[in-house]
């Protein structure tokens, strides 16, 4: 029997999120359960999602997680909530470049250049 390596507890859930792919492409997909740390999103192919991407939980972008890939299977992902898009990058390893940071959804960054509160996402039952 496989041990629970996660330190925090999961909960299942069914809620429609979106994966920014870009800042102006959206992905839709599914948390089907959730943590302090961490999610399981469902989606039809993973093979398209980056290492590091933000999670949109509201249709308004103004409820998100920044969220680093820690498994995949073809139609789920396991990631870990980072406190920013560079945290994430740095975490999974990869350049933060500019052309990285042009290219990665930054939409927690607000016009003087900080980082705006994440709001916690809304329980559905």
């Amino acid at each position: 029997m496989n041990k629970e390596k996660r330190r925090t507890r999961r909960q299942p859930m069914r809620y429609t999120a979106w994966v920014a792919l870009t800042p102006t492409e959206r992905h839709g997909c599914v948390v089907s359960d959730v943590s302090d740390s961490g999610a399981r999103i469902d989606v039809q192919d993973t093979k398209i999602l980056p290492d590091c991407f933000v999670l949109l939980l509201t249709s308004s972008g103004s409820a998100r997680r920044f969220c680093r890939i820690m498994w995949r299977k073809p139609t789920q992902v396991g990631v870990k909530f980072e406190r920013s898009m560079a945290e994430a990058l740095e975490a999974a390893r990869l350049p933060a470049t500019a052309a990285d940071t042009k290219a990665a959804p930054s939409p927690d960054i607000a016009p003087d250049g900080s980082e705006e509160l994440i709001a916690e996402p809304a329980k559905v039952s």
